[in-house]
Formats: C-alpha cells, structure tokens, sequence
C-alpha cells in the first residue's frame, strides 16, 4: 500500500508552477491585508505612525475592513493550494476542507468589500461603486455555481466554475498590471492619459474580470481538449 502511495504521488504531479506563481501573485494583496489587520487590532496610538501608514478612516470603522482584510488574506492564502492534483488526490480531505474555507472567504471578502466601500467613500456610487458590486456579484454567483455542480456528482463542470471564481477574485488585482500597461503606453499623451486613467480608475474591475475571463476561457478549453479529465481545482 505504501509503495502504491508512492508512485501515485511521483505519477501525480503536484503543479507548483501554477501553485507558487499564484502564491507570488496573491501576495500583493494579502500581505498588506495581515499587515492592516495587525495595525487595526492593535489601535491607532499602539505603533507610532500607523495612521500615516494605512487610512485613519479605519480605525474609525474597523468592522468592516476587519472582515473584508481577514476573509480576504484567508483566501488568497488558500486558494492556490486548490490548484495541485497530488493534494486533490492523495490529501482529499484537506484538499476539500480548505476549498470550503475559500469558497466562504472569497464569498465573505466580495460581499464586505462592497461594505467596505459604502463605510469609507459613502458619497461614491458612480461607475467604479458599480463595477465593485458587479465583480461582487460575478464572484459568489460563480462560487454557487460550483457548489451546485459539486453536489449533482458533476465534477468536471464544478472544477471549470472554482477556476472562473478564482479568475474573478484576481480581478481585484489585475489592475495593478494594467494601470503600470497604461502608465507605459499613454504617459507621454497628457490629455489622452488623463482620459484613459479616469476610465480605468472607474471601471478597472470590469476591464480585469474581461481579461481574466477570457484567460481562464482558453485554458479551460485547452485542458478540455488536451486532457478532459485532468483540469485540477477543488472538489
């Protein structure tokens, strides 16, 4: 039995490409979120110049970003481990425990970030409020989806679904990357940047779910056709 462990897990291949490229990734947003949560726990006057650091606003409301920062270092802590096939197949049980605890994170993170921002910028429901709750909504919408397929034995279907809401989720990061593309291209064009900034600024949650989407669309199709049984997120 040992032995047959073993050579599935050498067969199996963990996929730590994917793994620590999404650990790297994710980083970015969930470093500052333990470092924020650190900061609001602790009180504004607990470390000299923690409110120059990080908005005074939140220590004022601390509820909100306490959720949106917790949920959200949770899940991007976790959902790359989703992504290895030795652990969906020879860790089954942490494998599913920790995709439930990214479906609620995830769920819990889009949901408190649209409280987060009636909290902190209440005056500000133009188009950049409506892509927030837009990506909110995509985001659990696609996390049902999964728990629906899941629980009809439909497996392969639940996979392609975790991977969009995974693809969503990093829509709130995908704008780091196409804010410096803009900043590249269109900086020496005064009036055209400016232009272009404030378009993005309102709607680069939009533009990233797009680009995510369709990335995630290719791949999806590609492992479909390459190798249909082998497409490797949560069960």
């Amino acid at each position: 039995m040992a032995a047959q462990i073993q050579h599935t897990k050498q067969v199996i291949k963990f996929n730590w490409p994917v793994v620590s490229g999404l650990l790297l990734i994710t980083a970015i947003p969930g470093i500052p979120a333990i470092f924020i949560v650190a900061l609001v726990l602790l009180g504004s006057g607990a470390v000299a110049g923690a409110s120059d650091v990080i908005n005074a606003q939140y220590f004022a409301t601390p509820a909100a970003i306490l959720t949106h920062a917790s949920a959200g270092a949770l899940f991007f802590l976790m959902m790359p481990w989703q992504f290895s096939p030795r652990m969906r197949v020879c860790r089954p049980t942490l494998h599913k425990v920790g995709g439930q605890l990214v479906v609620v994170s995830g769920c819990v993170m889009a949901i408190s970030g649209v409280w987060m921002h009636l909290m902190l910028t209440p005056n500000e429901l133009g188009g950049r409020f409506v892509s927030l709750l837009i990506m909110s909504v995509a985001i659990c919408g696609a996390f049902c989806a999964a728990i629906a397929h899941v629980k009809k034995g439909r497996i392969t279907q639940h996979k392609k679904w975790m991977i969009r809401a995974a693809a969503l989720a990093l829509a709130a990061i995908t704008p780091l990357f196409t804010g410096a593309l803009l900043q590249l291209v269109f900086s020496a064009w005064e009036g055209v940047y400016e232009t272009l900034l404030a378009f993005h600024h309102n709607y680069d949650r939009l533009i990233a779910m797009v680009i995510n989407l369709v990335i995630v669309e290719v791949i999806i199709r590609q492992k479909s056709i390459s190798q249909p049984s082998t497409l490797a997120l949560s069960e």
